[in-house]
This record gives structure tokens, sequence and C-alpha cells, in this order.
């Protein structure tokens, strides 16, 4: 039996831990180190709170390390130490210098929750979703300095449904990638994967969500006001007002009732939720967070705030 190719993996939030953990969990691979961001302060009292990815790696009895910056000379000799075959990132938090790249023996492999060029940056599958898009993905890819422009390894598609939001799609890809990554480490280091190159005239960018865009505008079409609600779901949230509160719509679907009523105005109220008119046609609102409350299914929400047809959302 041949040696385990051993991995350093680089990665924070919740969607890096299935690769982590499959990759752990592989008697193909050793990972010997996991790089993490530092822990930071959550809650009232502010208590530092470990990534994801720590908990997840001091399960596995994979030695951590939180540098502020990966670059500084303590973290790059500290990963070099491992004489890793591969440096594998999920979503690490920071752009990683090419002293970093340059350690392993294989390559740097990124795992990239988009179908490249599609979506380069920070948030592909808010965009993928308030786009439009009828399909996504995940990529493993080689690492540059650029932003997401190395060569392509393999890529594995999903279609998007009507229902999807961030949160679902997210966790979808996460798995998918998990497996995607291993195939990825195993084929290359047998010689059965060619690199190909981006075209980058295809490229579209994912920047970072602004708070301008979080608010709801109800002139837009059923269509467009759907993909925004369920692509800012559940994080960071479409926002609305009623009644001087904020309202966060977590899910909804297409009316099939004819559309009529000025934009923002409430249709109908039932147990399936609340039917609010839009620019064209109309949305049911299935399940809300209200302001300094949880979720909560929006049928609930009514029932407390004596909502009735004929009242508006909106500022």
């Amino acid at each position: 039996m041949t040696d385990p190719l051993k991995v350093v993996f680089m990665g924070t939030p919740d969607f890096a831990l299935p690769t982590l953990v499959a990759l752990a969990e592989d008697q193909r691979f050793a990972v010997t180190l996991a790089v993490s961001q530092p822990d930071k302060p959550k809650g009232r009292g502010r208590k530092l709170s470990p990534t994801p990815v720590k908990l997840a790696a001091m399960e596995h009895d994979i030695p951590v390390i939180q540098p502020a910056k990966a670059r500084a000379p303590e973290a790059v000799e500290r990963i070099a130490a491992e004489n890793p075959d591969y440096i594998v990132v999920v979503a690490y938090g920071q752009i990683l210098p090419l002293s970093i790249l340059e350690i392993p023996a294989l390559i740097p492999v990124n795992l990239h929750a988009s179908l490249l060029p599609r979506w380069r940056g920070a948030a592909p599958i808010h965009r993928a979703l308030l786009a439009g898009d009828q399909v996504t993905g995940v990529c493993s890819m080689l690492m540059e300095e650029g932003l997401d422009t190395g060569d392509i390894l393999l890529c594995q598609k999903t279609e998007i449904t009507d229902m999807d939001t961030t949160g679902a799609l997210h966790d979808r890809l996460a798995q998918t990638g998990a497996t995607l990554m291993t195939r990825t480490l195993a084929g290359y280091a047998e010689g059965k994967i060619t690199p190909r190159k981006q075209d980058s005239g295809q490229a579209t960018y994912a920047p970072k969500l602004a708070k301008e865009e979080f608010v709801i505008d109800w002139s837009a079409s059923a269509e467009e006001v759907s993909r925004k609600i369920r692509g800012l779901a559940p994080f960071p949230g479409a926002v609305t007002f009623h009644g001087g509160l904020s309202i966060k719509p977590l899910s909804c679907h297409l009316s099939t009732a004819r559309a009529g009523g000025r934009p923002g105005e409430i249709q109908g109220v039932s147990g399936e939720g609340i039917t609010v008119a839009c620019g064209a046609g109309a949305v049911v609102i299935t399940h809300l967070k209200p302001e300094g409350k949880g979720a909560m299914a929006a049928h609930a929400y009514t029932l407390g705030h004596g909502i009735k047809a004929g009242e508006a959302l909106g500022k």
C-alpha cells in the first residue's frame, strides 16, 4: 500500500467542513495540519468562538494554527514544515501569497462554489440565485495569485430549483464539493486530470453583498422578488417593513392567483402564508423573521400581528 498523500487544509466556515471531514476520513489522504482564521467574539458576552473548521479539525485530532495573516513568515514556515503533497483551500478567507502557493510537492487546490469562470469572487452562491441562473456547481482549480483565475481541474453541475435558497444551495454544494475534492486529489496524483485554462472573456464577478441590495423593491416582478428573497436567505436576509418594523422573508414561491393591487399590497393571508403583489405577479411569503425575533411561519406572524389584506409592506 502506498503512503497517503499529505494535505494541509486551509478553511474557516461551515462550507469547508464536508471537504475537511471527507479528506480526514479517507485513507488515501493524511491531513496533517489545518489552518483557519482566528477565533472571533460572538454573542452578548462577546466570548471568543472557534471557527467551524477548527472544531472539526480538533475532533479529528488534526493540529490547528490560526494566524492573523497567513503570509506571516512564521505561518509560512509552519505550513512548509509539513512537506505537504497538496494544500487544499476551501473558503479560507485570505488571499494567499506565492510563498504558500509554492509549498506543496504537487499543487495548491481551491474549491470554488460556481462553474468557473462564471461568478469569480466572494459571493458566488448568492449571485447565482439573484441573477436567476438555472444551473451552478462547484469547481476544483489550481491556485494562483489572481482572483479565482487558476486552471480548472474538475467541475460538478447542479440545477437550481425555484424553491432553492442560498442556504439550501450552500449545503448541497458543500457536500458535492467534498466528493469533487477527493476525486481531484486522487485523480491528479495518478496523472488522470489535465488542467484547462479558464476563458476569461466569459468571466463574471460575484462581489460581496452591499446593504442597499437587501431591501425588497416590490415594484419589481414577482420572479425578481422571489430571487431576492431566496438569494439572500437565510443570511443576510432580504428586508421589507410592516408597521415600522423590519421583516426578513426567508422563503417564498410565486402565487398562482390572479395578480392585482399596487406593489407591496397584501392580497391575502392564509395558512400558506402572505400573498404580496409585485410590479408584475405576486409572491407568497411562507416563512419570515421579524425584527428582534426568531424565524417563524408567515401564518403565525399574521396571527400575532393582525395582518390583513389591503395593508402594505415596504417603506
